[in-house]
């Protein structure tokens, strides 16, 4: 009898929990907010966005190469528009196609 107690009781406190989770998950956060707590909310959430991405922009290195080459190839593009001439030892090359 106990053990059948002991089930009854977990299964009570497990639909009580899932319960809770649901209510609180399913309440719109936002029907409760003034405009300007929504407005300052949505503020705040668009500069951490912008700042998450920029963070990862400085801690993925294949984007930091990729600048890199980007950025060689418009000083050599603005380069030979000029017709200024490459440093010694260096001569410049054209990608074919692009």
């Amino acid at each position: 009898m106990s053990t059948l107690l002991a089930s009854a009781l977990l299964l009570l406190a497990a639909a009580a929990i899932v319960w809770l989770i649901g209510h609180f998950v399913s309440q719109d956060r936002y029907s409760k907010m003034t405009e300007e707590e929504f407005e300052a909310e949505a503020q705040r959430a668009s500069l951490l966005g912008a700042g998450v991405v920029e963070l990862q922009k400085h801690l993925d290195p294949l984007h930091k190469v990729e600048y890199l080459q980007q950025r060689d190839k418009h000083v050599e593009a603005e380069r030979e528009d000029s017709g200024d001439r490459p440093p010694e030892g260096r001569t410049p090359t054209k990608e074919a196609g692009r």
